[in-house]
């Protein structure tokens, strides 16, 4: 396999880590996954017959292992991914630089990550809606593991938090989806003319206000997904009092951007509460 790979080969001290990369050994990130017997015997099937994939399986037990086997799948990312995306990453910790720090720009801290592994080919209306819900799951993962703390304000005199960006956003879903396309009558949740702010202002650090927070964001998220799946097209169009006529597709772009803008303050305001980076 070495050979194939699309750079340096494995060095000779090579190990499969938890869905990272381990710098100084293998140069490639290599996912780890969970199946069963038979799945195993499922993948190794259907991956042994695409020619764009390399399968190799492994009739040894691992050590401390019992009644398992394994396979491996190399090839294009998006072909491994189709083969693979039913079973689950195995558990385990993020693995360290050599120092035993963790980089700026490596992948936020988890054990199972797959944001960025939907196909790079397809459709358009796939394309961005694997962008958007990339971006959605990012904003969701920065949050990750915090409670009350979510309200906590960067610096002064900023009002921005991680519970006030998952307010604004809320509404952001809401206004273009529900209010602009769909021409709902869809006031702002968190928000108003006389209370402009109020999506930030009011982040509190009370856990009924964060929960009603994730709440109206996932409602608003999944009446989006609904209403992008069941448009006849991207062309489909709503009246904005800023835009004018927009097009679906112009604001899933445009959500898209939204996203990204307050991810990058997202990285932040996470560090500054424990620390933690990764894109």
């Amino acid at each position: 396999m070495g050979r194939r790979l699309p750079s340096a080969p494995p060095a000779p001290d090579a190990m499969d880590v938890p869905a990272d990369l381990a710098p100084g050994q293998n140069p490639h990130p290599v996912s780890v996954l969970r199946a069963t017997p038979e799945q195993l015997r499922e993948l190794y099937a259907t991956a042994r017959a695409r020619d764009e994939l390399i399968t190799v399986g492994l009739d040894q037990q691992p050590r401390d292992r019992d009644d398992q086997v394994a396979v491996a799948v190399f090839g294009p990312r998006d072909h491994v991914t189709a083969a693979t995306e039913h079973l689950p990453h195995e558990q385990g910790p993020p693995v360290p630089g050599a120092d035993g720090r963790r980089r700026r720009a490596e992948m936020f801290p988890t054990a199972d990550d797959r944001r960025f592994d939907p196909p790079a080919t397809g459709d358009e209306r796939r394309m961005l809606t694997d962008f958007l819900r990339a971006q959605r799951s990012t904003l969701e993962m920065k949050c990750s593991g915090l409670d009350t703390e979510l309200s906590r304000r960067s610096v002064e005199p900023s009002t921005l938090s991680l519970l006030g960006l998952v307010r604004h956003l809320a509404d952001v879903e809401r206004r273009w989806f529900r209010r602009v396309l769909a021409g709902h009558d869809a006031p702002p949740l968190f928000s108003s003319a006389t209370r402009p702010d109020g999506d930030f202002d009011g982040a509190a650090p009370d856990r009924r206000v964060v929960a009603e927070a994730w709440e109206a964001w996932r409602s608003e998220v999944a009446f989006a997904d609904a209403f992008t799946a069941d448009a006849p097209d991207l062309n489909l169009e709503g009246h904005d009092e800023w835009r004018g006529r927009v097009s679906l597709r112009w604001v899933l772009i445009h959500m898209i951007e939204e996203y990204a803008r307050h991810n990058g303050h997202a990285d932040l305001l996470r560090e500054r509460i424990d620390g933690t980076i990764g894109l």
